[in-house]
């Protein structure tokens, strides 16, 4: 039941991404891991390195818990002037330190200076330390028009966030607040600033993502679009939902580099916290989402997210076959395929499988509704939906445990676990399919 083209340990716990960071030709992702068991706890930074982020390779643990402090969350940068004093383009890791009674969370600093393979805490942690119990997931980014490096931090339990400055990574002084201000759902955590392009001009908005661990729609990560000048972020939308399925969780970027349209690239979890603990130990638990390149499109007047699955990903499936008329007949599938959906104002498709098991797909009147059937684990019932263009293709990258829809020329998406089979896999529906199947010789 592993993933054939998402990236899973070879064994134990991984949750949300960290540390996401380029260097050197190589795209660095560090994660939440158990060194211990599959199951949430002993939290370290597990580390996987990828020349082009298709094709990964896992490194032994990077930063592991000590002195009963755990390795929560946390960013990672490239420090190209010294700033901190461990080097010219050291490899800076800023996490949460986390005691392990939970009653205390604190922000810290590991170094490297041969490619991540090896980190030094430093010294003078913690670097960041308000005396809280929910005080993590410090993300920062080198802010140039300022002269100063970020950090956006999140008050878990009091649901917003803070904005740090420092010149140093080691000295920090605050500078102002992104509040609730009417966001659904409670428990803030893995928040994320990025500037992206908004397609077709030369405009760019900043874009802040947060995630919220129970009450919010979709996958609970929400994001506003706005300005930020190096002190504050000035919001001009709403809340809107990043991911309309149940799992793309605590989703961060590579900020750097970017693509020739000037995009960032970022990654979520492909799991909840509310469903993990339900799926059976096989030796292994959890999985990455493909990474998708970010920019910003306007539409009706208004700012919207847009998604695009890394091309990297999507060369290493066959070209695509002539498409078919879906009927009434069964047709089997692998278990890595990528399917596009299009043709028609209504259509639907069932997966199942010899279990019982099924994943259940139906747009109708510009609605797109996913059901997820398990009767061997009915904690996984789940029915997700959202608004999606009719005339615009609906691919679906298909996967052994995880389905990710990408709509509305990728300004919709909607990710989910689920369980079936991969042998017995079979499709059935109408409207006009395309098939590609995935290549791991690619």
């Amino acid at each position: 039941m592993r993933p054939c083209y998402h990236y899973a340990p070879t064994a134990n716990w991984l949750s949300d991404p960290n540390g996401l960071v380029w260097l050197d030709g190589e795209w660095h992702m560090f994660y939440q891991y158990n060194p211990f068991g599959e199951e949430w706890g002993h939290m370290s930074w597990g580390h996987a390195v990828s020349p082009d982020l298709a094709h990964w390779q896992e490194l032994p643990v990077a930063l592991a818990e000590a002195d009963q402090t755990m390795i929560f969350s946390g960013s990672a940068v490239i420090d190209h002037n010294g700033t901190a004093g461990f080097g010219v383009n050291a490899m800076v890791a800023v996490y949460t330190g986390a005691r392990t009674d939970r009653l205390h969370q604190f922000q810290c600093l590991a170094s490297s200076t041969d490619r991540g393979r090896n980190f030094v805490k430093f010294a003078g942690n913690p670097v960041l330390d308000r005396q809280m119990a929910d005080f993590r997931d410090p993300s920062v980014f080198w802010h140039e028009p300022s002269g100063q490096w970020i950090m956006v931090v999140v008050l878990s339990d009091e649901n917003r966030a803070l904005l740090y400055g420092s010149p140093d990574l080691t000295h920090w002084t605050e500078l102002s607040e992104i509040s609730r201000d009417g966001a659904p759902g409670h428990l803030w955590e893995c928040p994320f600033l990025v500037e992206l392009s908004i397609d077709g001009t030369r405009d760019t908005r900043w874009l802040f993502k947060v995630d919220v661990l129970s009450g919010a729609p979709g996958s609970g990560a929400l994001y506003r679009i706005g300005q930020f000048d190096g002190m504050g972020f000035k919001p001009e939308s709403g809340w809107l939902v990043a991911d309309h399925g149940d799992e793309f969780y605590a989703a961060i970027g590579w900020p750097e580099p970017r693509d020739a349209k000037g995009r960032p690239t970022w990654i979520g979890w492909m799991g909840n916290h509310a469903v993990q603990k339900h799926l059976p130990l096989q030796g292994w638990r959890g999985a990455m989402s493909l990474p998708r390149r970010l920019s910003l499109r306007k539409e009706a007047g208004e700012l919207r997210l847009v998604q695009e699955i890394e091309p990297s990903c999507a060369i290493r499936f066959t070209p695509p076959e002539s498409p078919i008329t879906m009927g009434e007949g069964c047709r089997p599938l692998p278990a890595g395929s990528l399917l596009e959906l299009s043709g028609a104002e209504r259509w639907q498709f069932t997966l199942t499988d010899d279990f019982g098991r099924n994943l259940a797909g139906t747009l109708e009147n510009g609605r797109l509704t996913v059901t997820r059937t398990d009767p061997v684990t009915p904690q996984l019932n789940r029915t997700s939906a959202m608004r999606v263009a009719i005339d615009a293709p609906v691919r679906i990258w298909l996967d052994t445990g995880s389905i990710e829809v990408i709509a509305s020329n990728g300004a919709d998406s909607l990710t989910l676990q689920h369980r079936l089979a991969g042998e017995a896999w079979a499709l059935r529906g109408e409207g006009v399919l395309s098939v590609r199947y995935f290549d791991a010789n690619a």
